[in-house]
């Protein structure tokens, strides 16, 4: 018998720092994308899923394509449960036959770790007794967007093949949770929670405990990437991820994009996180100019990036010093 379990924790969530009082109690607007950025490289076309077995009825869904989508699923002994649907009905449709080539089970659950469409627009595929699982802040952002409205955000990420998007329809989740769910498939027990914003506003970690496999969705990239606050909290994701690594024993992260890591990574991007708060403030104190601060800065020496995701993370790292430096207070 499936046993499922709602419950509800107390989640202080920080507002995104651009929403901070300004001069005369007026807001700060997000500043543009930083020089050097470049958006991710999302584009599903050609990209095959690796299915790989992480431990009894744990498998990872992992791109061919670095920094395009990962998935996965979880078999327990009466069915199972799908984390991520993908970015349209084609990849939608490969994680159903990887899970197919698996098991004849039911897919009882689908979990979207968060609200982009490269995470959820595979979801129409899944069959209509698969109940799709989110935090209700992913549900409240999917029911405020449109496909139009996603495609028209996310044409840089592809590299304005809209052809990606052909056939897709938004289904919305069914079931939705403020800060933990968790299900029993038989043997097996999987938990999905929210600890608070980090590169999105509605990042959720799924997780089986009995395996110490967490997939992390957008909240931590894969080998050789660094965190991208584009929620603008800096301090928020930094206590997200006290969250996390005090709640959670996480020996292996299947992560959104990316090759699969360590549990040590969530520490890893704890660290970057203090060390961009700590040279913003640094660079505030000393009266350097936001865009002095910004415009030419690398990633600082500690943090091994992939070769070939260096122009990538660059542009990211820019983007988390704009934010850290708004929230360091000074007046642009």
């Amino acid at each position: 018998m499936i046993r499922i379990v709602l419950c509800a924790i107390l989640v202080l969530v920080s507002p995104p720092a651009f929403e901070a009082q300004g001069p005369a109690g007026t807001a700060r607007q997000p500043p543009p994308p930083p020089p050097g950025y470049i958006p991710p490289p999302l584009n599903p076309s050609g990209v095959t899923l690796e299915t790989r077995r992480l431990a009894d009825g744990v498998y990872a869904l992992v791109a061919n394509t670095p920094f395009t989508d990962n998935s996965g699923f979880v078999v327990g002994s009466d069915a199972v449960l799908v984390v991520d649907s993908q970015f349209n009905g084609r990849m939608g449709r490969q994680v159903l036959d990887a899970v197919h080539r698996v098991t004849d089970k039911p897919i009882r659950y689908l979990v979207n770790t968060n609200a982009f469409g490269d995470h959820t627009f595979g979801n129409y595929v899944f069959p209509p007794e698969t109940k799709i699982v989110a935090s209700r802040r992913t549900l409240d952002a999917l029911k405020n967007t449109t496909v139009g409205d996603v495609r028209q955000r996310m044409a840089p990420t592809v590299g304005n093949d809209l052809s990606v998007f052909e056939g897709v329809e938004l289904r919305l989740p069914d079931i939705t949770f403020d800060e933990e769910w968790s299900v029993d498939l038989g043997g097996r027990r999987v938990e999905a929670r929210f600890f608070g914003q980090g590169m999105s506003p509605n990042d959720t970690v799924v997780y089986v405990p009995g395996a110490r496999v967490a997939w992390t969705g957008n909240l931590i990239f894969g080998a050789g990437t660094i965190p991208w606050a584009q929620a603008g909290g800096i301090a928020a994701y930094r206590q997200t991820l006290d969250r996390l690594s005090s709640t959670l024993d996480v020996g292996t992260i299947v992560p959104g994009h990316g090759a699969l890591v360590g549990g040590d990574t969530i520490a890893t991007y704890q660290r970057y996180l203090a060390t961009v708060q700590q040279a913003a403030a640094d660079a505030v104190g000393r009266g350097v100019s936001f865009d002095d601060f910004v415009s030419t800065a690398q990633i600082p020496a500690g943090f091994d990036i992939a070769p070939a995701l260096v122009p990538l993370m660059t542009g990211f790292h820019r983007w988390n010093l704009q934010r850290a430096y708004i929230e360091a207070g000074p007046k642009l």
